[in-house]
């Protein structure tokens, strides 16, 4: 770069005396009578525009070379401290306007409905990286989040540690270990492209946490899919034959701050297969099972059992399929506890959400979502809906706006009185925006 300026002042000087010896020619020869004034002026004027287009022409080549090695040199990190090269630095906002209209519930279950209209920050998270080496690196996340309890909760917008965790890449594995990222969310993020409109399934309904303190292995088999079905899925998902992601937690979950409870682990792991990856319409076929064992890591509450931890096990069967111009998933789920309740009721819940993009729009998505949920399937006709339906724009791939309706359905339950009357019917509505790098 030093030898472009170098050679861009050499080119002023030069052009100038040129200009400077042609013009005491054009005179010479207007003084000898071979050419008219008016001819003189003529040549001058040509020479002048020469040599301004020689400079421009010039200039810009140089320019162009000069941003181009600028780009090489902070793409390697050459104006980086030697402490600072190799970080990788991300970062990701939800934010959103909403209005939600609640419906009454029953006066024998003293709920009062009350409506909202807000703006919200659902997430600001910064992730930093490194690789140390070939196999060897870290990752930390921090994500902003609202206090909920009573002496911190007005203290507005907090920033938190999400994740903080070595990862050591073996045998074609990648091992993490410190707060480590659960294996569901990560799968369901991996094709459902939404989680700004709402959490996925089972950190919406409290029974599993995204990140937790432990050690996790994920891995695919035979390899990774080809590079154009990696234009519009994740890779760390997208093993050839399927994959896996198997981990040993605390099982409380990064969104308790007293940490283990007791000393049971929580093992959990997800599986899933491709079984058509050289199919072109199938290749985003994939079956996947997920399951998570252990203790609850908060004592029960149930009367005589307040000794005990509460059983922990969640079960989930899965399918979906992935294409360049539509995602649809269907999960099913069964089990008992949550990893920080306080009874071990057995639950089950099931949900499809799909979207696809507008024939003539691509950027244009339509998408929808369902879930029924039963929070303790000894007491009949307890269960309740979520309707999700929205439309999004793919500005840019760090750019998407979105508009979405919300609607919780328990009225029936509701009127029975039933001990999930708590949640009441509402309809909500979001226009909001991802913003990512």
């Amino acid at each position: 770069m030093f030898l472009f300026i170098i050679f861009w002042c050499i080119f002023l000087l030069s052009s100038s005396h040129l200009y400077a010896g042609e013009a005491e020619l054009i005179n010479l020869l207007k003084k000898k009578g071979i050419i008219t004034q008016q001819e003189a002026e003529q040549l001058l004027q040509e020479v002048r525009s020469e040599t301004q287009k020689e400079k421009e022409d010039a200039k810009k080549s140089i320019t162009t070379e000069i941003k181009a090695d600028l780009k090489k040199d902070a793409d390697k990190g050459d104006f980086l401290p030697k402490a600072l090269k190799g970080f990788k630095f991300g970062a990701q906002i939800f934010t959103e306007w909403n209005a939600v209209n609640r419906f009454d519930g029953l006066p024998s279950n003293a709920t009062i409905a009350k409506n909202s209209n807000q703006f919200v920050l659902n997430r600001g998270r910064f992730t930093l990286s490194k690789d140390i080496n070939d196999w060897l690196g870290m990752n930390i996340t921090a994500d902003l989040f609202y206090n909920t309890d009573a002496t911190n909760a007005t203290n507005g917008a907090e920033l938190r540690l999400k994740s903080a965790y070595a990862n050591m890449k073996f045998y074609g594995t990648l091992t993490m270990v410190g707060m480590v990222p659960t294996p569901s969310d990560g799968y369901d993020n991996s094709i459902w492209a939404y989680r700004v409109q709402g959490k996925n399934l089972l950190d919406d309904l409290g029974i599993l946490s995204t990140y937790d303190l432990g050690i996790v292995n994920q891995g695919v088999f035979g390899g990774y899919m080809d590079d154009e079905y990696l234009k519009y899925a994740s890779k760390p998902f997208s093993g050839k034959w399927g994959g896996y992601m198997i981990g040993l937690y605390n099982g409380a979950g990064s969104t308790t701050s007293t940490g283990e409870g007791n000393e049971n682990k929580v093992v959990s792991g997800l599986i899933y297969f491709r079984p058509f990856p050289t199919v072109s319409v199938l290749k985003g076929l994939q079956l996947a099972y997920f399951g998570a064992y252990g203790k609850s890591n908060k004592l029960s509450t149930v009367p005589g059992q307040t000794n005990n931890y509460p059983n922990f096990e969640v079960n989930m069967g899965q399918v979906s399929l992935l294409h360049r111009y539509f995602g649809v998933m269907g999960q099913y789920y069964w089990g008992q506890g949550a990893a920080t309740g306080t009874e071990d009721n057995k639950r089950v819940g099931y949900l499809a959400e799909g979207y696809v993009r507008i024939p003539g729009v691509e950027k244009l998505r339509a998408f929808g979502k369902f879930y029924n949920y039963d929070p303790d399937t000894n007491i009949q006709e307890n269960d309740y809906n979520i309707y999700v339906a929205g439309l999004s724009y793919d500005v840019a791939p760090e750019l998407m706006p979105f508009v979405a309706w919300e609607r919780r359905d328990n009225s029936n339950n509701v009127a029975k009185g039933t001990t999930n009357a708590a949640n009441i019917d509402y309809n909500k509505y979001q226009v909001g925006v991802q913003v990512k790098f």
